[in-house]
């Protein structure tokens, strides 16, 4: 179940350039390269002769030649050469995805052409703001389908068992206020802890002696995008969980994941971790970066267990979630998994509607 109509990220900027890059999105092949302009270019990765990836191919000025027969395509997905006729035939193009870049990260759209409109791409600054901002970011190949990914992310109690050497510890799982709210299509899973003792990282970043407060902000954006906010005070000092919407307090971290699905098993997970440089000690800027790698290798073990053992349920492709209940911090990946249904049925409505 992959909505279409949407923008997904296909790569980071910087590793789209004059090599053909092939890729899968959404079960479907991309091949993705800059024009001698360094405009980005999207297109099926097939050639539609005789199959061949055209990512086997090459490029020659901003078209691709087919690496089996020679048959040569621009960057609309047009046949402007076929060896040995000089009427290339009609059927012989590809698709060709609508394409922007934002932020460090280059994003395409798999739907309707007609719908792409570059003011719904979200906004991560973050990504590439030079000045204030230290960061980890990575791309992460991941065995397993990506609401599983979408699922660890809005339920941050998983830090106390995943991660409880470095950002988790028992107060997470067990002592915070936890809310859900829903506006539109986007849902908020905010987690608000009390005079909690502080987790290893933020005792170390933070410079924290005595208990905290300490909020968490997991927000899912569709398709598959989700914003974290992780902040924290020294208790006492008067913070509010409504006042600290996009604010880390005395230290903490903003997280950007964007998941594009490449099958419905296996995911591409595009990721940024960004402390501000005035909470990141500069003795210790190279061992956050270490650990927050550190803690997205985590949980990728957890994501790919899981779909072994959903793998081996004869009923798999319906099991990506337990049938048999839920708890009470299910609530935001049951309203995330409610919008992505609804999204999905809405566009299968308008296809059929325009057959």
């Amino acid at each position: 179940m992959f909505l279409k109509n949407c923008w997904y990220v296909a790569g980071w900027s910087k590793d789209i350039g004059r090599e053909l890059l092939g890729r899968v999105l959404l079960n479907e092949y991309v091949v993705l390269y800059r024009k001698e302009d360094g405009t980005p270019v999207a297109l099926e990765n097939r050639c539609p002769h005789r199959n061949l990836p055209l990512s086997e191919g090459r490029l020659i000025g901003d078209e691709i030649e087919c690496g089996y027969h020679g048959m040569v395509f621009n960057c609309d997905g047009a046949c402007t050469h076929l060896p040995g006729s000089k009427n290339p035939p009609d059927w012989a193009t590809v698709r060709r995805y609508p394409v922007a870049e934002r932020n460090g990260w280059l994003f395409y759209w798999p739907g309707d052409p007609s719908l792409a409109d570059e003011a719904q791409l979200p906004d991560y600054h973050k990504n590439n703001e030079k000045e204030d901002w230290i960061r980890a970011q990575g791309q992460t190949y991941v065995k397993a389908g990506y609401r599983l990914v979408l699922d660890n992310l809005l339920d941050l109690s998983h830090l106390t068992y995943v991660h409880g050497s470095t950002t988790g510890n028992k107060a997470v799982a067990e002592l915070a206020n936890l809310t859900t709210d829903q506006e539109g299509d986007s849902v908020r899973v905010t987690r608000w802890m009390e005079d909690i003792e502080p987790a290893l990282a933020f005792r170390e970043y933070g410079g924290y002696e005595n208990n905290i407060d300490r909020w968490q902000m997991s927000q899912f954006i569709p398709p598959a995008y989700i914003n974290i906010n992780n902040g924290s005070v020294d208790t006492g000092v008067g913070a509010d969980c409504e006042t600290r919407n996009n604010d880390q307090g005395k230290w903490g971290f903003v997280v950007y994941h964007a998941m594009t699905p490449e099958t419905e098993t296996t995911t591409h997970q595009f990721w940024t971790v960004a402390g501000h440089k005035d909470k990141v000690p500069e003795h210790m800027r190279e061992l956050f970066v270490e650990q927050m790698h550190g803690v997205l290798r985590e949980d990728l073990d957890v994501y790919e267990a899981q779909q072994r053992a959903i793998d081996m349920d004869p009923e798999a492709p319906n099991r990506d979630a337990n049938p048999r209940g839920t708890i009470p911090a299910d609530e935001g990946l049951l309203a995330m998994r409610r919008v992505i249904r609804r999204m999905y049925g809405d566009e299968q409505k308008a296809l059929q509607a325009a057959e």
